[in-house]
């Protein structure tokens, strides 16, 4: 069956129309349309750090590097592995969560100092936790299962924190800001088609 063709008009006309439906939805379920949000983000943020801490173990589990203690003891690629995926992954998570989840305007060294807060305690478990679970199941199989479990309890804590914590009264302070510049520009477009 083939799609029909839709006009200028009828598309202009659809586009508004869910433009209308996701605004709506935003305003009535804010807390549900910003966790389905956030978890679109941190899925992004997710294969960041799934993706570099895998090849960050493959190609270095077999160097030798020995092993360390941080908070117990660990061999010292899962630590540095797991380190470098989460840098990585908090950095892109914050940043796509402030502009496009909780549309935030406040002060970002201070939202980043809280996100940072997050992580003190929540870096030494992570570590602890690979640390635990990647030897017990053994093997590369070992170190995905525990980054990727590992991955789903930081998602849901995170949420937490940013939701009720880091953007608790900045949230959607971004929106308020643009608009009068759209205002501005709805007003600049009337006196140029009034003009004409």
């Amino acid at each position: 069956m083939a799609k029909e063709k839709l006009s200028a008009e009828e598309k202009k006309a659809k586009r508004a129309e869910l433009k209308a439906k996701i605004k709506a939805m935003d305003s009535e379920n804010n807390t549900r349309w910003q966790a389905i949000k956030y978890i679109l983000c941190t899925i992004s943020a997710g294969v960041i750090q799934f993706v570099s801490s895998t090849i960050f173990y493959a190609a270095t589990r077999n160097l030798g590097w020995g092993s360390m203690t941080f908070i117990t003891p660990t061999d010292t690629y899962l630590f540095v592995g797991a380190t470098l995926g989460l840098a990585l992954s908090i950095i892109w998570n914050f940043t796509l969560n402030r502009k496009f989840t909780f549309k935030a305007a406040n002060n970002v060294p201070l939202a980043m100092f809280l996100a940072f807060l997050f992580y003190v305690p929540f870096y030494p478990f992570q570590i602890w936790y690979v640390s635990q679970v990647a030897p017990a199941i053994g093997g590369l199989g070992g170190d995905v299962v525990a980054t990727g479990t590992v991955m789903l309890i930081n998602g849901v804590l995170e949420f937490c924190w940013q939701k009720f914590v880091i953007y608790r009264k900045s949230a959607n302070t971004a929106v308020k800001a643009e608009k009068p510049a759209e205002e501005i520009s709805e007003e600049a477009t009337e006196e140029v088609v009034n003009k004409d």
